[in-house]
């Protein structure tokens, strides 16, 4: 028996008055053991390193957390880096006493090996996958290098080369994708840190991937990604793939620096502040999975500190990477 699968944006802006409610695909459904819904909270791209308030960002989405009494909640890179002063950090993260779970950023690996940040973080491991209450989460680790036939790890800013070569997943991580996809019977979340679909900032292997997961679409909820800082859907022979904006900023280019958002000594003491347009409130979402085949997704709307990048004198861009201060709600069915 198959159902019609739905997406319905309900966030504000102008992607959302253009959104309707769209009929994307038709889909078989898969069971879970599930007794009821499954909630976890999301939250992408805090850049502890580069904001002065990441703490009370943290703090915000932490304290909400706790009081919604999710069941997990699951960072997608770019948190903090495997620094001593960042032990503050860490600990209003441990403050949820729930399950925790941590996807490699690629700025994580500015100062650090792989090792030594899932030492800092008690990560298991770069990638993996769980179970929890009748759903299959997976974990994957796009943070590797490709030249001349050989991946190699993302270490220390090795990474800073011709964007042609990073943004890889390697071919053992990539054969244990497929065979874990393969032994679930779970409908299943793909987590990332970069995208799974972005024609411009995406995994560059990733058509290998998409293959893997429309193969076994019936399988597949959705994939979710940090890394672009932008609030986006896009669905695509049978997967949704939603984009979770940063908890902080968008980057923008020297010609849009700007210095007027926050006290002068913060500028001497943040170098790269003048490029980040901040966002007043802090961006998360919390997710919550039903066992008749629902998936709502509600995120935090915020407002950019002034000037926007647009304000700023940036050209919109062109749909897909359009930049804004919010993170979207959606209900999708599979």
């Amino acid at each position: 028996m198959e159902r019609r699968k739905f997406i319905n944006q309900i966030g504000t802006g102008s992607a959302a008055s253009i959104l309707a409610p769209l009929l994307l695909s038709f889909k078989p459904s898969i069971t879970t053991n599930a007794d009821g819904p499954l909630r976890f909270g999301i939250v992408a791209d805090v850049h502890k390193d580069l904001m002065p308030d990441a703490n009370k960002r943290l703090e915000r989405f932490i304290s909400e957390a706790i009081d919604q009494n999710v069941d997990f909640v699951i960072q997608l890179g770019d948190f903090c880096m495997a620094d001593a002063k960042n032990q503050d950090f860490l600990k209003i993260w441990e403050t949820y006493k729930g399950p925790k779970y941590h996807v490699l950023g690629n700025h994580d690996m500015d100062r650090n090996s792989k090792q030594e940040m899932l030492d800092f973080w008690g990560m298991p491991k770069t990638y993996y996958s769980f179970d929890f209450h009748g759903y299959h989460f997976i974990v994957l680790d796009a943070n590797f290098l490709y030249q001349d036939g050989k991946f190699t790890d993302y270490e220390k800013s090795n990474f800073y080369v011709n964007s042609n070569l990073r943004t890889f997943i390697d071919d053992a991580q990539i054969e244990w994708f497929r065979a874990d996809l393969e032994a679930t019977q779970l409908p299943t979340i793909v987590f990332s840190h970069q995208s799974l679909w972005h024609y411009q900032w995406g995994v560059k292997n990733r058509l290998t991937i998409q293959k893997i997961m429309e193969a076994q679409e019936e399988k597949i909820i959705c994939c979710m990604n940090g890394h672009n800082h932008i609030d986006f859907h896009h669905h695509q022979n049978g997967i949704d793939y939603i984009e979770i904006n940063s908890m902080s900023y968008q980057w923008m280019e020297d010609k849009y620096k700007n210095t007027q958002r926050y006290p002068k000594e913060m500028y001497e003491q943040y170098k790269w502040l003048p490029n980040m347009a901040t966002y007043k409130d802090p961006l998360y979402a919390f997710a919550e999975l039903r066992a008749e085949g629902t998936l709502s997704l509600k995120g935090v709307k915020s407002e950019w500190m002034s000037p926007s990048p647009y304000e700023a004198g940036m050209p919109k861009p062109i749909y897909g990477n359009a930049y804004s201060a919010e993170i979207s709600d959606y209900k999708l069915r599979f």
